[in-house]
């Protein structure tokens, strides 16, 4: 029942997702106006709001002129409900659930508007940075307090050298302060594990652009937010499991 529950909510957050990652780069309210077709401008009634199925029912289109929905939609709300069901898999109904279920949809808020933009909003950082802090004070309370800053530079330590020695190069300054908001609670074996899954992830993604997608992308710019983002959820969920797994083999 719960689990139902879950789903159901984190597909509705999942299209209010969609809202804020469209208009707030663009500087436009999340209230008003209402939904509507960006290019038809006609308002969007509410039967044609219900997540995923309503994109599956028109199609991918839009019910007054036709016009393509982007994909984008329902794999937005399709994240959050995997968000959603893997975190409270994980933590059932707790404090920790709420935390880390919250710091999915922002990663996924990030993810999408640095595909979009190449930039990572210092908000975002701020609140993913009080979310972390919320975490670990409900694990270990305000006890070696210090420690939540250290794993933070630890976390992001590879990122920067990269920045730092690249001069902007190939990782960007947003990309540095998401690894450290993100890693706060990574100790240095979930750390390495993060910063391992976030090159690994990227290089799979780029090697399945440059094959499947469009081999002039090459050359191309490509957000890092994305990667990040996948391997401190992966890390957040699964990191002690994967890790004495990891321990388990080289000690057989």
């Amino acid at each position: 029942m719960f689990i139902i529950l879950v789903i159901s909510i984190s597909l509705i957050l999942g299209s209010f997702l969609n809202v804020c990652i469209y208009r707030i780069p663009r500087g436009e309210s999340i209230v008003f106006p209402p939904s509507h077709c960006p290019n038809c401008k006609n308002r969007i009634k509410p039967y044609d709001l219900i997540p995923v199925l309503s994109f599956i029912i028109l199609k991918g289109k839009c019910r007054y002129c036709n016009n393509r929905i982007s994909i984008r939609y329902p794999i937005v709300e399709l994240l959050s409900a995997i968000c959603g069901l893997l975190s409270f898999l994980k933590y059932n109904i707790s404090i920790q659930f709420f935390v880390v279920y919250l710091i999915g949809l922002i990663m996924i808020y990030i993810s999408f508007v640095d595909i979009d933009t190449f930039e990572i909003s210092n908000i975002s950082i701020l609140i993913l940075i009080i979310l972390n802090i919320i975490f670990y004070i409900s694990q270990n309370g305000f006890n070696v307090f210090y420690r939540i800053f250290v794993n933070g530079i630890i976390s992001a330590l590879i990122i920067f050298l990269i920045f730092f020695i690249s001069k902007e190069k190939a990782m960007g300054f947003g990309d540095v302060l998401l690894s450290f908001s993100l890693g706060l609670n990574f100790n240095i074996p979930k750390a390495i594990l993060f910063n391992f899954l976030a090159f690994v992830i990227g290089g799979l993604i780029s090697i399945i652009i440059v094959l499947l997608i469009n081999k002039k992308k090459l050359k191309s710019q490509i957000p890092f937010g994305p990667m990040i983002s996948i391997a401190a959820y992966l890390t957040f969920l699964y990191g002690d499991a994967i890790i004495n797994w990891y321990l388990g083999l080289i000690t057989y």
